[in-house]
């Protein structure tokens, strides 16, 4: 699956695929050094869809959110941290 990230916001990040929108709670870093996470994702978050609401998760698509969420990071030159 390839999940798009849509939305960054210093206490979530918000991604799709197709018509399905999965919601994943963190928080944003104020990293004092480059070698240093800039967000902290909470994986006990990572349970249900917002759309369609209360569907759960399989663990599959629960990896292809956090390779999206980790390759988004990795993009933009910034370090994730996952709790």
């Amino acid at each position: 699956m390839n999940f798009e990230v849509n939305d960054v916001s210093r206490g979530d990040i918000c991604l799709k695929i197709e018509y399905k929108h999965v919601r994943v709670l963190g928080e944003a870093l104020a990293a004092s050094a480059p070698n240093e996470p800039s967000y902290v994702i909470y994986l006990n978050s990572l349970n249900n869809w917002e759309v369609p609401p209360e569907d759960a998760l399989t663990e599959n698509e629960k990896q292809d959110v956090i390779s999206a969420i980790r390759k988004y990071f990795q993009d933009h030159g910034s370090i994730i941290d996952f709790e």
